[in-house]
């Protein structure tokens, strides 16, 4: 019992005098045993970890290298590129200014970039008088000016003038208030011409004036298109020839031709023998040279001649009926498949009646939405000693009269006529200006009618 007891101390004690493997120690390196796979499970996982992080800090680190590196050669090639570049700019300029019409160089440049806008903003002084030819009264009245200033910047008429009263009743400043009502009465219209296609034709092409006459046929206007200006050329829709170039003209188009050589074409072959496997020159086989016969006749060496269309007439005023049963224009007011004026102010619309139908045009383009304002008004005698209705007066003109870029502009008067902003008759539009009454001129001071010309005879 002793000595079970003395086994057991050492046991817990550890010491063991025989130094023998003993039960109680196989026991206890069993509970080591169990207790080492967690803890190196752990330093494993541990390691693990640290290799896991380890490598990815060098893969950061290695891709961060490389990105530096190819961050500095993009940055070294660009200060390259610019070093070279700063040397050539460093020659051209040296070069450039050693020009010795430098300064006029960039005058001119500075110019063209501005003639864009100078363009889009220039404006026609001359459409004046073609405001003018509309609204002065026509017929045995007559408004007269004496003084006329237009100031471009605000579109304003300043005009000084007189009112004469020539037929019953003989008042004038019944003239004077037709005058006002015939300017609040104004309009206006411009836009562009179209060939069959609905190109526009170049302005340039256009006549719409006959020595300063609007081009009018019955009640409607008209513009010839001149086909022989640069880029004015045009051939019938549908023809042979009609590839040659952008703008065509209908095979209903009124046209005028005048009689021309035929020009060949530079290296077309005429002689079309050669394509039939005829000797070349030979009358006998194939077809003999067109520019040698005309009808199967010799000519005797004269050249060939065909008839050339040089204008083609356009209508400025739609032809309502025509167009309409020919399906070239719709109820609505449009209108294609014929050459033909787009307005932009004017606009058109029908009502179907049977087989025709009723039309109705509509302009919104007022000259002078303001009207006519009198600012004074005093009786006098014109230079011939008549009594007359001396007055001034402004109006303010729509901005986009006088705008250049606005083409084809015409004045449109109370009664229907038109003047075109090409030319207009201002003879009798001006006169002398009026003497206001002398203080002994009773006749002239008390006038509330007036005798017109016919009043000193």
């Amino acid at each position: 019992m002793k000595d079970w007891w003395q086994k057991i101390k050492d046991a817990v004690t550890g010491k063991n005098k025989s130094n023998e493997p003993q039960l109680v120690t196989t026991v206890n390196t069993a509970y080591e045993i169990n207790l080492v796979p967690e803890v190196k499970a752990e330093m494993i996982k541990s390691l693990k970890m640290r290799n896991m992080v380890l490598f990815i800090c060098i893969v950061v680190s290695a891709a961060a290298v490389g990105l530096v590196a190819i961050l500095f050669s993009i940055k070294s090639g660009q200060d390259i590129a610019m070093a070279t570049q700063d040397k050539k700019l460093e020659t051209l300029s040296a070069k450039l200014l050693g020009y010795e019409e430098l300064d006029d160089l960039v005058a001119i440049q500075g110019q063209l970039s501005a003639l864009s806008n100078i363009a889009e903003n220039k404006k026609i002084l001359s459409r004046t008088f073609g405001a003018l030819g509309v609204m002065l009264p026509e017929g045995e009245d007559s408004v007269q000016l004496s003084q006329l200033r237009v100031n471009l910047e605000n579109n304003t008429l300043l005009m000084e003038g007189q009112a004469d009263a020539r037929k019953a009743p003989l008042i004038d400043y019944r003239v004077l208030e037709s005058f006002k009502k015939g300017v609040a009465l104004t309009k206006y219209d411009y836009g562009r011409y179209v060939d069959v296609d609905g190109n526009e034709i170049p302005t340039w092409c256009i006549a719409e004036t006959d020595n300063g006459m609007a081009l009018k046929e019955g009640e409607s206007y008209y513009a010839w298109w001149d086909l022989t200006k640069d880029g004015c050329a045009a051939t019938l829709k549908g023809s042979s020839k009609a590839d040659t170039t952008t703008l065509h003209y209908g095979e209903d188009a009124t046209t005028e031709s005048e009689e021309r050589p035929v020009q060949e074409v530079e290296g077309e072959n005429t002689d079309e023998s050669n394509a039939d496997g005829g000797d070349e020159g030979n009358p006998e086989e194939g077809n003999p040279d067109e520019n040698m016969e005309t009808n199967g006749e010799e000519n005797n060496g004269e050249p060939k001649m065909e008839n050339v269309v040089t204008r083609v007439k356009i209508w400025r005023t739609p032809q309502y009926e025509k167009w309409y049963k020919s399906g070239k224009m719709e109820l609505q007011g449009e209108i294609r498949g014929v050459e033909h004026f787009v307005s932009e102010c004017t606009t058109y619309s029908g009502v179907a009646v049977g087989s025709t139908a009723k039309w109705t045009s509509n302009n919104d383009c007022m000259l002078a939405p303001d009207g006519l304002s009198v600012t004074t008004s005093s009786n006098a005698r014109n230079e011939s000693g008549n009594l007359v209705l001396k007055f001034t007066a402004t109006t303010v003109v729509d901005p986009s009269f006088y705008l250049f870029r606005n083409k084809h502009m015409i004045a449109i008067g109370p009664m229907g006529q038109n003047v075109t902003d090409s030319y207009v008759q201002i003879q009798g539009m001006f006169t002398q200006e009026a003497t206001e009454c002398d203080e002994n001129d009773a006749d002239c001071l008390n006038n509330t009618t007036n005798t017109g010309g016919n009043s000193n005879e």
